[in-house]
């Protein structure tokens, strides 16, 4: 078992890494983020099992939903800004 709080490093790990706005079709399109994610988590010590429980069982299918949230509350920001 990792030294770290697996949910709470992978929350840090969506914050730095999914930054631009932008909707996403397709969990398979999240690949690249999520293999860069497993590699990260691997050299702290976090266990591909680990990091999966802590995505809900499925790591791309995890990002795609945070990077559309991520892209809705920056939707919502500029489109109150404009009003």
């Amino acid at each position: 078992m990792a030294d770290v709080d697996v949910d709470q490093w992978l929350e840090g790990w969506v914050e730095n890494n999914l930054t631009a706005p932008g909707y996403v079709e397709a969990k398979a399109e999240m690949r690249d983020q999520a293999e860069a994610c497993a590699v990260e988590a691997t050299s702290e010590g976090i266990s591909i099992a680990e990091l999966k429980e802590a995505a809900g069982g499925d790591l791309e299918a995890y990002l795609l939903g945070r990077q559309n949230a991520l892209t809705d509350a920056d939707v919502g920001r500029l489109s109150a800004k404009d009003e």
